[in-house]
């Protein structure tokens, strides 16, 4: 098994298989998911596995810093609109209608600020 540094490592050098790209978006280190966020935006990588995922850390909106005003959950919520694939843009559409309108002026921001981009 591949350790997570190792898995960063292949993130950094774009050599990362997308199925690792899952085990990344899983980890507890949420700098590691952050790179996997990114990393499936440019690769327009998606299953069902990882809208759960980014559904489930979608729901961290308080206490969860990312990048300036942004919460994780904000990240992730915009990362589903970013992924070319139905069942990404079903849950975006939820997980987004369900947002207070704080919430939904910071996922809409993002998305428009095009963080992911190098």
């Amino acid at each position: 098994m591949v350790s997570i540094f190792e898995l960063v490592e292949e993130i950094k050098n774009y050599k990362i298989k997308n199925k690792n790209l899952i085990v990344c978006l899983e980890a507890n280190n949420l700098r590691v998911v952050a790179m996997a966020m990114f990393k499936i935006i440019e690769r327009n990588y998606c299953n069902k596995r990882i809208v759960d995922r980014l559904a489930q850390l979608g729901k961290l909106l308080k206490n969860n810093k990312f990048i300036g005003p942004w919460q994780f959950g904000h990240a992730a919520i915009a990362t589903l609109s970013f992924l070319d694939n139905k069942d990404a843009k079903t849950m975006f559409n939820e997980l987004f209608e369900s947002l207070n309108e704080t919430d939904k002026f910071l996922v809409e921001n993002f998305i428009k600020s095009e963080p992911y981009k190098e």
